[in-house]
């Protein structure tokens, strides 16, 4: 399959948090001049509504708690970014849910949202990318006969380098993923990973504009490249960010999951 890269037609923000840094609004995106989603919006209470909290045991008997969206025969596991929960995930989840996928996102170790949003065990640090090997048999024991892993920032990370490590997993999507999880360039981890691969981030992100070109030529196909117009980081593009670069990267991952 041909690389496929798609850019935004859309107002860049300034330059986007880091890795591993907290969520913050866009200062250039303003409300006056943001065009409203293509895409049907879901409010805390109607995600809630559509899901179900579920727990599972993940790497060394570990309890996770997460929340299953939707139901299908293609699954896509969401993991988020750190700091943070699956609060990241949750409306886009829904969204994916709508259009007839099942979804599951979860609280990295040691994360502890509370309430609707659960709280899983361990260690916040902790190696996680072993955990998603229970959550992709979590959604094949609901139906799915086909599993994509994907996130945000860690997320992607811990996605990518899984799959490297034997993840039985049929696809991934990787966000504004960063360099060297577990100590393995992430040029040499998308070139080992011979899934279809959906790669986003945002052209002006600080943490991908060096490392974005040379995972783009180092990545073996199947492989789908999207360039976002914004500065955003990880799931900060479909919150804060610009709705139409937001809808850009909506469509990608719903086209990208048609051909799964």
């Amino acid at each position: 399959m041909a690389t496929a890269v798609v850019t935004a037609l859309a107002v860049a923000s300034c330059a986007g948090d880091g890795a591993g840094s907290a969520p913050r609004p866009s200062a250039s995106v303003s409300a006056s001049t943001e065009v409203a989603s293509e895409f049907a919006s879901f409010d805390r209470a109607e995600v809630l509504s559509v899901s179900e909290p579920v727990r599972f045991r993940g790497a060394g008997g570990v309890d996770l708690e997460g929340r299953v969206f939707g139901s299908g025969d293609v699954g896509v596991v969401l993991a988020h970014m750190r700091p943070g929960d699956q609060s990241q995930w949750i409306e886009f989840a829904a969204l994916l849910a709508d259009h007839g996928y099942l979804l599951l996102t979860y609280d990295h170790r040691g994360v502890c949202p509370g309430g609707e949003l659960g709280c899983s065990g361990g260690k916040t640090g902790d190696v996680g990318w072993e955990d998603l090997a229970f959550a992709v048999e979590l959604l094949r024991a609901r139906g799915a006969s086909r599993v994509v892993v994907g996130g945000a920032s860690l997320g992607a990370m811990e996605s990518l380098y899984a799959l490297t490590r034997g993840l039985d997993a049929d696809g991934l999507i990787w966000m504004s993923g960063a360099d060297l999880y577990g100590g393995v360039p992430v040029t040499d981890q998308v070139r080992a990973v011979r899934v279809p691969k959906l790669l986003a981030t945002g052209e002006f992100d600080s943490d991908a504009v060096e490392l974005r070109p040379a995972v783009e030529r180092a990545a073996s196909p199947p492989k789908h490249v999207v360039l976002l117009d914004t500065g955003e980081h990880g799931t900060n593009i479909l919150e804060f960010g610009d709705p139409a670069v937001a809808d850009v990267f909506r469509r990608s991952v719903l086209d990208f999951l048609a051909t799964i």
